[in-house]
Order: structure tokens, then sequence, then C-alpha cells
């Protein structure tokens, strides 16, 4: 049989989704009609989104889709988007990004791009978080970011500048990005990274539980601009350095397909298909390393839950989630000192089956001569529907 290049393998009938796409608790592409006034979550949390205002989906322009979301230069208190902050927890590593373009040349007194963590009234009370604020102590050309996690001073953060150009530019979609990595925060403006600096990983307060997008900050007008693509994906920094490649297509909505089935010639060195890739977890039904000589303990698995020490050379693995049969089979190996030899350089002595269980595996160590011993290193690996 000819072997194909690896220039040739494809995957057929597979979605390309977000490997990543189960840590995005909110994601907005405000795709719909002229004027309407409701949008969707498109992540995972399925969010309730209220456009408040007169705050609308507006075909005018979009950086996707065809639509985006706009808000215009409104005295009208509560000109913004909004999601109960329960499903946006800031703790550990985040990226928020969106797409802005801006209406308005000048600003109006204390509006903010982002605002999250703040109760749902008129004066937005509370310290929690503001990004790309303006206000009257602003500086012209970049916003400022306020954080706090105390809940009632800004001891993350206090006014800190973000960059040149993070205030957005008139007539042009510009993306936006916050990152969190351990304790580094880095602000982007189109994936230059105008900010950055070690403002600690402290989890960012939410006294009224409410993250809001292109509101004002207090009962003032908003900037006019509009919103296109917002995402926030919690527990991964997506972006780091200082600078990255915007996205150049919308957000993928979905993990797309988890297991594709895929064939390679002995010569390719490795596959990824689309932006999911493979889900590593499946490459076995379950796999385990531990150590099975005095305490027996677990080094590292995959959908084993415990190990039991069923006696010298006799233990018992047991599957987080259960097989469906016991028609499937396992591959075993084992390592370790006999007799004052050190066989754990690559000398393999026997590990078998000693029970198969819809619950558990059975696995059994010994020497070439039968002679069940405790082994200090015993590797499995179990394949089956």
């Amino acid at each position: 049989m000819k072997k194909l290049p690896i220039d040739y393998l494809g995957a057929f009938g597979s979605t390309v989704g977000d490997v990543h796409f189960p840590k995005v608790k909110w994601l907005s592409p405000f795709d719909g009609t002229n004027g309407a006034t409701t949008t969707t979550d498109s992540s995972n949390s399925n969010s309730s989104l209220t456009l408040q205002g007169s705050t609308q989906i507006s075909t005018a322009q979009s950086k996707f889709g065809g639509s985006s979301m706009y808000v215009p230069n409104s005295a009208q208190q509560g000109v913004y988007a909004n999601v109960a902050g329960t499903t946006v927890n800031l703790t550990g590593d985040f990226t928020i990004e969106w797409w802005i373009r801006r209406v308005q040349v000048s600003y109006a007194n204390s509006m903010a791009q982002l605002i999250y963590g703040m109760p749902l009234a008129d004066d937005l009370t509370g310290y929690a978080m503001v990004v790309g604020y303006y206000g009257s102590s602003a500086s012209t050309t970049q916003g400022l970011m306020y954080v706090s996690s105390n809940g009632s001073s800004w001891n993350v953060a206090s006014a800190v500048q973000l960059g040149t150009g993070s205030l957005g530019t008139v007539g042009q979609w510009v993306h936006m990005a916050l990152v969190r990595s351990g304790s580094d925060w880095s602000y982007y403006v189109d994936g230059t990274r105008t900010y950055t600096g070690s403002l600690g990983s402290a989890t960012i307060s939410t006294p009224g539980s409410y993250m809001y997008l292109g509101r004002a900050w207090g009962d003032v007008s908003s900037m006019e601009a509009y919103y296109d693509d917002f995402r926030v994906t919690q527990g991964l920094a997506r972006y780091t350095g200082a600078s990255f490649t915007v996205p150049t297509t919308a957000h993928l909505t979905s993990a797309g397909d988890v297991n594709k089935q895929i064939v390679v010639n002995s010569d390719a060195d490795g596959v990824a298909i689309g932006t999911g890739g493979i889900n590593q977890a499946r490459v076995a039904k379950a796999w385990i390393n531990f150590n099975g000589s005095g305490t027996v303990a677990i080094r590292d698995s995959y959908n084993f839950s415990s190990l039991t020490d069923d006696g010298t050379g006799l233990y018992k693995a047991n599957f987080s989630t259960v097989m469906s049969d016991t028609n499937y089979s396992f591959v075993a190996e084992s390592c370790g000192t006999l007799n004052g030899i050190n066989n754990e350089n690559g000398f393999t002595n026997h590990a078998r089956r000693a029970a198969m269980s819809t619950d558990y595996i059975g696995i059994g160590t010994s020497a070439h001569d039968g002679t069940f011993y405790d082994a200090t290193i015993v590797m499995a690996q179990v394949f089956g529907n």
C-alpha cells in the first residue's frame, strides 16, 4: 500500500473548535438584526444578558458577523450590556478581550469601556474593577485601570495608565485585551502590549456581582462606540509576551469535535487537526503510574480515582468512570528492586492481569520466576469503549 505524504492528511466531517472553550465564561458575538434590543451569551454559562437604555444591536458597523453592539452617547443612565458576575469570577489567570470602534471624539466624564463586579445601581458604588476609564483627571490619550481585592479601596491598582491607544481610535476597530498570568498583568492594544506590571494574583472583589460593557462610571453619559466579539476566559492567560497576532475571525463558539479519527504515515512527527486538536485524555481509556512499594501511591493517572494494596505484588486500581463491560484490554509493566538487584533502569519485570472488573483492574507484579514482589514503578494502560 502506497503511503501518502503528510500533506495529504485531512479530517472530514469534523467541527473546528476552541480547545479552551470550557474556560470561556462569557462570549458575546453581538450577532442579530438591526435595532434588536436583546443579545445572547454563546459560552456554556448561557448567561442572561441585558441591553440597557438605548443600547442595541446595529448592522451599521461590525468586526465580524455583520453586526455589533452600539452604545450611543446618551445621558440616560444604564446604557450598557450586563451579565450577572456570578458566572465570571476573576480568580487566578484570566483573559478579557473585545473589539471597540469609537465614534465619539471627545469624552464624557467618567466613562469606562469595562466595569467588573459593581452593583446594579446608577452611581456604581463599590470597589471591584474599572478598565479603560476616562474622567476629569485622566489622560486624553490613554485609559486608566482601577482594581480592588478588598471591596473597600483600590488596593490592587489605582489610576494605572494602560498606555497609548487604550481608549480606542475614532473610526477604527481596535482589539483590546486585559490578561493576568500569575501575578503579572498586561494590557494589549491591537496585539501590542501597552502596559505590564506585577499587580498580584488576588481574587478581584465582586461587591455587586455584575460585569458591564460600554457603561459610564457614574450618573453621566457614555462614550459613543460599537463593541464586538467580547470574551472572558477564566483560568487561562491566552496572550503573553510583548505582542501577539490579533484574531482574524470571530471567536469559536464551541469546543468542536473532541475526538477526531486520523491516519498518519510512519514518517509523521505529530498531528493536530483544527484548533481543538486531539483530546489527550482519550489517547487511552485510562492510564496509571504508581509506586507499589511501601505505602502505595499514584504518581499520576487518568480515569483512576484510587489505588488499593491487596498484598505483596497485588494491587487494585479503581476507575473514576466505570467501564461499560469487561471486554476491554490493558497493558502493564513494572520494575524495581528484587533480591537486592535494582531493576529500575531498563529491566522490566512482569506485570499482569490479576482481575478485571467494570469498577477496577487488578494488577500483579512478579519476577521471571513467578515470585510476587512490590514494584517501585508500575504502569498500566487501558483500551476499550
